[in-house]
């Protein structure tokens, strides 16, 4: 199986989601997705659950969610810059250059939105 994250990714390229409520596995958007991938997240449905539930996942979607809905940011661009903001800075680069490439990233998430407007 590709990793949980892959399988995750595909289901929301469909306009779907795979999420943990009350211990379950539920999926939103079921009829846009293709049946034999109910199939496979039948399958492989406690390595998913166990994914969901890790607290670096937790984290994750939380990030991800704050800049999705608070800041109007399209879902891409959330989950990219809630991955940049989990990241230790990459070796070689200044803590106030990774601090200032975070901060001109945020400025855009926070803007594009009302340029679109």
């Amino acid at each position: 199986m590709s990793s949980v994250a892959d399988l995750i990714n595909r289901v929301r390229s469909f306009g779907a989601n795979i999420v943990l409520e009350d211990g379950k596995l539920r999926i939103v958007n079921r009829p846009r997705l293709p049946a034999s991938a109910m199939t496979y997240i039948a399958k492989h449905k406690v390595e998913i659950a166990d994914y969901l539930q890790s607290d670096e996942n937790v984290a994750f979607e939380e990030c991800a969610a704050v800049i999705e809905f608070d800041g109007g940011a399209p879902r891409e661009w959330a989950e990219q810059f809630a991955r940049y903001l989990s990241k230790a800075k990459p070796a070689g680069v200044a803590e106030m250059d990774w601090s200032w490439f975070l901060t001109i990233c945020g400025r855009m998430i926070d803007e594009a939105p009302r340029a679109a407007a």
